[in-house]
């Protein structure tokens, strides 16, 4: 969502003294502002019965999962800290962000701290590629030559070729790059802009962090400021952007935010290493967006070449965390 922007009336009557004239439109300046800030966030207030109801109705839930906390009662920061103090996990090892999309309300936990991005750089990849069909610069029937397309892995690369005859339409690579997180469609695609490195020097198109990482960088490190930022812009224009919505939802049934969280659910997931992230959309009846990113779940490190089952699980019981305090409080 764009800033807004605060505008200035030059004043008709002239001041007496610049500084005089300075210290006016300060004034304004901060009075502006501060009403912006209010009209933007509008706090949810729910009872504490209301919360009360919510806990009764999911408590067999979350005791069959074994993730009951003191979500009326702790902010969202701190029940995702409960849930890290009981498993053991180091606070450094997540990062998150969260914005309810109703109230604008945001919530995060080492949102600026740079971690391995994986594969969501696929999805501000698709949306580059999208822009490009709605300008007219490209072409969703054409079938574009993948054989000499950049790849990861070999086999995965020579599949490709061979299954789809040595080229694939643009609605193709979207399929297989988000819905399946293939790494050969995803370069096809930044082909398509360029090349990767071109690519993602187009990111910021899409928001920028406050962080000294703005965007995802060349060496995959971005933080969840960043690409809380992106899951706003996809679903502030998700007319656009409906058919990647489409392969976000049909993405990994029953894995990463779904392994626990049983709502719709628009998921960009990335694994690389030691790196098990998980960004999305969440359906509830008041929907939200969540970026997460993590480091050395289940013992993962750098030398890791294969997912932990237990950084799996630990991952979508935080998924379930987070959104089961929605739930009670935002609901």
């Amino acid at each position: 969502m764009p800033n807004p922007k605060v505008m200035f009336v030059e004043n008709t009557q002239q001041s007496t003294t610049q500084e005089s004239t300075r210290e006016t439109e300060s004034e304004i300046s901060s009075e502006s502002v501060e009403k912006i800030e209010e009209k933007a966030v509008k706090k949810r207030q729910k009872s504490m019965e209301e919360k009360q109801d919510v806990m009764k109705a999911d408590l067999a839930e979350m005791d069959a999962y074994g993730l009951y906390y003191d979500y009326p009662n702790l902010s969202l920061v701190d029940t995702v800290k409960a849930y890290l103090d009981e498993f053991g996990i180091d606070y450094k090892s997540i990062a998150f962000s969260y914005k309810d999309i109703d109230t604008n309300e945001t919530f995060s936990m080492n949102d600026t701290q740079p971690m391995t991005a994986g594969s969501t750089y696929k999805l501000p990849l698709n949306m580059l590629v999208v822009d490009e069909v709605e300008a007219g610069r490209l072409s969703l029937d054409e079938a574009f030559d993948i054989t000499g397309t950049t790849y990861e892995y070999k086999g995965e690369h020579d599949t490709y070729v061979s299954v789809f005859g040595g080229a694939m339409t643009i609605p193709q690579m979207q399929k297989y790059s988000l819905q399946y997180s293939e790494n050969t469609p995803a370069y096809a695609l930044a082909d398509r802009l360029g090349g990767i490195e071109a690519a993602y020097a187009m990111f910021g198109r899409y928001g920028q962090s406050k962080a000294d990482t703005k965007t995802i960088d060349l060496n995959n490190k971005t933080t969840t400021d960043y690409y809380i930022q992106v899951l706003e812009y996809l679903w502030n224009d998700r007319e656009k952007y409906r058919d990647l919505i489409m392969y976000l939802g049909y993405s990994f049934p029953d894995e990463y935010y779904k392994t626990f969280v049983k709502v719709p659910v628009y998921q960009k997931p990335g694994y690389v290493r030691e790196a098990l992230n998980v960004c999305a959309i969440v359906e509830e009846n008041k929907p939200y967006l969540v970026s997460i990113y993590t480091a050395g779940l289940g013992g993962s490190t750098i030398h890791s070449t294969e997912v932990s089952g237990v950084g799996a699980y630990q991952l979508g019981a935080l998924a379930y965390v987070i959104n089961e305090w929605h739930r009670v409080n935002m609901n």
